[in-house]
């Protein structure tokens, strides 16, 4: 620390407002998710599906008189249902993306 440099320090300087004639701005960071909302709404109903479809199905067949390895199949195939339709449904969602993505390349060369 033999050279300090004299003048404000590094919190100072960094803080809003701190030039003179500057006004602390309420809109200066952008606070929005890095996911847009409808993914994670598709991830919040698959995860309430996982934990429910294989759990519900695993009483209903026990009720109806399966034996409990039985009921354990079928809920272990229904989450394997679940988890291939997440997969199904993003894979349409990026699909989709790719589709729109390559329409725009296409009109740009066309122009």
């Amino acid at each position: 620390m033999a050279s300090r440099r004299p003048g404000k320090s590094y919190a100072d300087a960094a803080a809003p407002g701190s030039t003179p004639g500057e006004q602390p701005s309420e809109f200066d960071s952008d606070t929005s998710p890095a996911v847009p909302m409808h993914v994670i709404w598709k991830l919040v109903g698959f995860t309430i599906a996982m934990i429910t479809t294989p759990v519900g199905m695993y009483f209903v067949s026990v009720n109806f008189g399966a034996s409990t390895t039985v009921s354990g199949i079928i809920a272990a195939v229904m989450a394997n249902v679940i988890l291939f339709l997440y997969i199904y449904v993003a894979w349409q969602e990026d699909k989709e993306e790719r589709e729109a993505e390559a329409a725009k390349k296409k009109g740009k060369k066309a122009e």
